[in-house]
């Protein structure tokens, strides 16, 4: 059989867009991930963007920006997707947070190219917890970066992927501890062969490393204003530089059992020892939300601890001794880890880049045919990490209720039928309104979006049988189709989401910010 042209071969990266840091892996030659290093030679790119005069910084030099000039730097952006009501405003410009994150995009990939050439796809990672809005909003923000998003990949399902490459032989039930640093997600996946097949999954899109930062910082600056009368937390560049040194001093008493805080402003200058059982107290309650979640995934799951072969810590913030002492607590289990905790997320991100292009028949630039064979093979399998529903009017109580139609953990992809009743005589248009939530009160869900069904033939009475199809795909996006049982025209729906981007706005800001050199 004749070799592949170079020509015809395909390059895929995976990326780990995560709320404090960025990283980028592709897979080598023998199929194994590697982290590429960014211009600066680094691993790790902080996910900061700063605006100066001449241009764009994106990671450590924008950290060093972030400090000088805290109103021209956005931090954290990742806690912002899915949020249609946040923008930045910068000389005379304003940003999304798809636009923010596509400048992290952006930075990474362009330093990647460097290396191993020219980049069109991608993988991305999110968390397990991210919702339908905040999942079309990482697509789009690849989108204006310029790659075609293969797919959006749930990060515990990316580490489960990175630590099962070298496990072929073992399988049975993992647990995915994933504390980064803003968002926290706890999942249940099996291992059956090459198979990864996610049985449950919980979690909190804001709680992560940066509220034990905060706590710090608060305790830090109680102690600064009761020495000296002043608070470091009225002056935004104060309070920029304290928040740098209590990450540092967080990363200090990882290693150490204390630490010691310098903190100045307004020609005040303290030093405060902190001790780690000290740290740990202050944020005590912290840990034991993610002790809460992860019991509580085990019993969706139907999984006891005795049933879990292997715990797997994930993200920068598991580095914590606390979090390593409450997973070996709750287990009963050694707690280990080959792959570094803020890398294994780019790495399984890798090798499901890779898995999606051999599974469309593409081949991977200067893999080998072993490796892509044995990669080749591997599936995964996710769940919903919502409920999902139509508001629905009761035809007994004439209430509006929600309709649950997929139930939170389901095995994606899922698509569910169901027929309902025009309400009126003489409808011929029915507005599909979709939820995220399992309440049977509409107010108490998050309303994601509506889809309208029109054309519906006209002179019918009332109760008229509309068929609905609510599909969930491999992604986390969700999809309508409708069909009138009288005629058995199908009607295609669109969802007009309360949140995100319009195509013709992706292409616009992908324009834009193509114009912008990042540094």
């Amino acid at each position: 059989m004749a070799d592949t042209p170079e020509s015809d071969r395909d390059r895929t990266v995976g990326i780990d867009l995560g709320t404090t840091l960025t990283k980028l892996a592709h897979i080598d030659q023998s199929g194994r991930p590697v982290i590429i290093p960014n211009a600066e030679g680094e691993l790790l790119t902080p996910s900061i963007v700063a605006f100066t005069k001449t241009g764009v910084l994106v990671g450590r030099d924008a950290r060093r920006e972030s400090l000088s000039n805290p109103a021209r730097a956005v931090l954290n952006i990742k806690r912002q997707m899915g949020n249609p009501k946040w923008r930045f405003k910068v000389d005379g410009e304003t940003y999304t947070p798809e636009s923010i994150s596509a400048l992290i995009l952006r930075k990474v990939i362009q330093d990647a190219e460097v290396h191993i050439g020219p980049i069109r796809r991608a993988v991305i990672t999110v968390p397990a917890y991210f919702d339908d809005a905040r999942r079309k909003a990482t697509e789009d923000a690849g989108g204006i970066a310029g790659i075609d998003v293969l797919d959006i990949v749930n990060e515990p399902t990316a580490s489960a992927l990175a630590y099962g490459l070298g496990e072929a032989g073992e399988d049975g039930v993992i647990l995915v501890y994933d504390l980064g640093g803003g968002t926290f997600d706890v999942t249940v996946i099996e291992k059956r062969g090459n198979e990864f097949i996610t049985l449950a999954t919980d979690g909190d899109v804001e709680l992560g490393g940066k509220d034990w930062d905060e706590r710090l910082v608060n305790f830090l600056a109680d102690r600064f204003r009761n020495e000296f009368d002043a608070d470091p937390r009225e002056d935004p560049q104060a309070l920029a530089y304290l928040y740098v040194s209590a990450e540092e001093a967080k990363k200090t008493l990882s290693r150490r059992d204390w630490a010691r805080v310098p903190v100045s402003y307004r020609g005040h200058w303290g030093n405060y020892d902190i001790s780690r059982d000290a740290f740990e107290s202050i944020t005590e309650d912290l840990l034991a939300v993610t002790q809460l979640t992860t019991e509580m995934v085990l019993e969706e799951a139907g999984i006891t601890w005795a049933g879990v072969r292997r715990v797997i810590p994930t993200g920068g913030s598991t580095r914590m001794p606390v979090v390593q002492r409450l997973l070996e607590r709750m287990s009963g289990k050694d707690v280990r880890t080959e792959v570094p905790v803020d890398e294994s997320v780019a790495h399984g991100a890798a090798i499901h880049a890779a898995v999606c292009l051999l599974g469309s028949g593409r081949r991977i630039h200067e893999l080998s045919a072993e490796a892509a064979e044995r990669l080749g093979k591997i599936k995964t399998a996710d769940v919903a990490a919502h409920a999902l529903g139509l508001i629905i009017k009761d035809v007994r109580t004439l209430q509006y209720r929600n309709d649950v139609l997929i139930p939170k953990n389901s095995r994606l992809p899922v698509s569910v039928t169901k027929t309902y009743q025009t309400a009126v005589a003489g409808q011929q248009k029915v507005i599909l309104q979709v939820v995220q939530g399992d309440a049977p009160a509409p107010e108490a869900n998050i309303i994601i979006g509506a889809a309208e069904v029109t054309d519906l033939p006209a002179g019918r009475p009332a109760g008229s049988l509309v068929k609905v199809t609510y599909s969930y795909d491999r992604k986390g996006r969700i999809h309508l189709k409708a069909e009138d049982q009288q005629t058995g025209t199908a009607i295609t729906t669109e969802i007009t989401r309360e949140s995100g981007l319009k195509a013709d706005q992706v292409a616009e800001e992908a324009r834009r910010l193509s114009l912008k050199s990042i540094e």
